[in-house]
């Protein structure tokens, strides 16, 4: 079991942070909106995102960014992505050398046209940024939590498979400087398939 954090409490990371529970994982849900939180608590749905889907009274709910980060092994990235660099920004004073952080999210940044990785590595250099590359959760209502589905690969030699967390719907993570199609026709070249009907993790080798 390991502790994960995950940022961004929209349908996206709603749905992952009940999957990682549902994979015997200890879950923290962070939220900047504290009505938002105060609805998660009370409710323990997400009434407008996922109506109908119930999240595990041992789910933590939060809004204090700090208490969130409090050594978890996995940080999941999953704001939208015109938020990820003023998220990353205020992670940053709290986020230890070393700790893996998972983004989920997919863009660029407008002015810059960085990868939200690059730009989480920018705000926060002592962090080691893996990318979660392929699912989609199509659908909508309860279904959303359940059509969570890809091939993505792990980052090579991470203390934690950070992809394993997600296993069976996420066998795999990138590393960061691997994300995106291109990269994919590149792994595909170096490493075995793999994917949730496999049988088997793939490796950037």
């Amino acid at each position: 079991m390991a502790k994960v954090s995950v940022l961004g409490a929209g349908s996206w990371g709603t749905a992952l942070s009940l999957l990682l529970c549902k994979n015997g994982h200890e879950v923290t849900l962070w939220s900047a909106l504290e009505d938002e939180v105060r609805m998660l608590c009370e409710k323990r749905e997400h009434e407008s995102k996922l109506p109908g889907v119930r999240l595990p009274e041992d789910m933590k709910i939060t809004a204090d960014l700090e208490d969130s980060l409090q050594d978890p092994d996995v940080a999941v990235l999953a704001v939208p992505s015109p938020f990820t660099r003023s998220t990353a920004h205020r992670m940053a004073p709290f986020v230890k050398k070393g700790q893996i952080i998972v983004n989920v999210a997919k863009g660029v940044e407008e002015h810059t046209l960085m990868t939200l990785s690059e730009i989480i590595s920018e705000e926060i250099p002592q962090a080691d940024v893996c990318v979660l590359s392929g699912p989609s959760h199509g659908g909508g209502g309860k279904r959303s939590s359940y059509n969570l589905c890809g091939q993505c690969r792990k980052k090579r030699n991470c203390r934690i498979p950070a992809g394993d967390l997600y296993e069976p719907c996420f066998p795999c993570v990138y590393h960061s400087g691997y994300s995106g199609s291109r990269a994919w026709r590149r792994a595909e070249k170096r490493d075995r398939p793999c994917g949730r009907n496999s049988g088997r993790s793939g490796i950037w080798r």
